[in-house]
């Protein structure tokens, strides 16, 4: 597009309006009544760009002002001069109004932002229009503000209760959680002791006990390497006598520990006896000595009255079967020295390893895998 500004005379300040957008400035070409080219003006006459406006600023003393109306032709517009001689009142009047809009706001008792929208409304361009409409869209009554407030602090203080009172439940937990871990393994000791003081090994073999195993086949074993004698212990029992190295310290309290193992085995898929006592029970699982099957019954088996005098029933619940398990791990722990692959164990008590992993962890043993093995390690309890 191309504008030619032709004058007869030096122009005021002028403001140019373009329907169909405003030319680059290169494009833009003014002439003086001479016709002489002022594209570089001497007197530093500028041409400002704006928006919506196109401002010719020359002298600075001025009380009139030259509105172009542009007339197409072909490419061109011609722009001609329609002087305003009532320019200033026009201003004058134009403010008046606008302190008349402010004055009657105040005395209608509207705020500053209820001003400025009617002012805006009246006044203001589309523009300032739509940013007051947004701003009015935005806004949050004092009274909504007061409220959420209100609101904010009862939620903060919900909150404050919920969280003491998951404080109190968990605490509640934890102590159930050590009451039925105290049940589920043998005594037992937190804190920084040596590994062997962390289990009391009479919690599960009491000295009566021990004084009542009888473990002379085992040693005619440890010595000949036959099984002939063996014929009722079970399987990893024998494994285990075959393959530990004994030292002459401990080898009768291993060998006692390796004898009751035996015994715990023997009740391993007893899940449930019927109008039975100690002696009974003894007889029917090849127990020697009846007095060392009454403390099993009593940890592991629940006993209600039988039909018959002196006899009952035995049952094991899901709880005391976790606890048999747990006995039998605590009781490997201390045979192997406080660590040993549990994958033999998890095959002689039919439980998939993962299992059998949850039951040594319950009992403070970290596993971790070597080659195909699962190795077991105690480990000490915390405070």
């Amino acid at each position: 597009m191309e504008v030619s500004l032709n004058f007869t005379e030096e122009p005021n300040p002028v403001v140019l309006g373009c329907p169909q957008g405003f030319p680059n400035y290169s494009n833009i070409q003014i002439l003086t009544k001479n016709g002489e080219d002022v594209n570089e003006p001497q007197t530093r006459k500028v041409i400002k760009l704006s928006n919506d406006q196109m401002i010719w600023i020359g002298r600075q003393n001025h009380t009139q002002s030259n509105i172009f109306v542009g007339v197409h032709q072909g490419n061109t517009i011609s722009l001609h001069p329609v002087l305003i001689q009532a320019t200033l009142s026009q201003q004058i009047n134009k403010q008046n109004k606008q302190q008349y809009s402010r004055n009657s706001a105040l005395e209608d008792g509207l705020t500053y932002f209820e001003q400025r929208k009617m002012v805006a409304e009246e006044m203001g361009t589309n523009k300032s229009r739509r940013k007051m409409r947004q701003m009015e869209t935005n806004k949050v009554e004092e009274e909504n503000i007061v409220q959420a407030e209100s609101i904010k602090e009862k939620f903060n203080q919900k909150q404050q209760e919920i969280q003491e009172q998951l404080e109190i439940e968990k605490e509640i937990h934890q102590m159930e959680e050590a009451a039925i871990k105290e049940e589920l393994i043998p005594e037992f000791v937190k804190g920084n002791v040596p590994i062997f003081q962390i289990y009391n090994i009479r919690s599960i073999v009491s000295e009566e006990d021990m004084e009542l195993l009888d473990i002379s086949k085992l040693q005619v074993f440890i010595s000949t390497k036959r099984e002939d004698n063996l014929h009722y212990y079970h399987p990893q029992v024998i494994q285990i006598a075959s393959g530990l190295i004994f030292d002459n310290k401990t080898k009768l309290t291993i060998l006692k520990y390796l004898e009751y193992l035996n015994i715990l085995f023997k009740f391993q898929f007893k899940q449930v006896f019927q109008n039975k006592n100690a002696q009974n029970i003894a007889q029917e699982l090849g127990i020697y000595n009846c007095k060392l099957v009454t403390p099993i019954l009593e940890k592991f088996y629940q006993a209600t009255p039988g039909q018959g005098e002196n006899v009952y029933n035995f049952s094991r619940s899901n709880f005391l079967k976790d606890k048999y398990i747990c006995y039998i791990i605590v009781l490997h722990l201390f045979i192997h020295k406080f660590q040993f692959d549990i994958v033999p164990l998890a095959k002689y008590l039919k439980l998939d390893i993962k299992k059998l992993t949850m039951y040594c962890k319950e009992c403070g043993c970290t596993v971790s895998k070597n080659n195909e093995k699962q190795i077991a390690k105690l480990k000490q309890f915390k405070q």
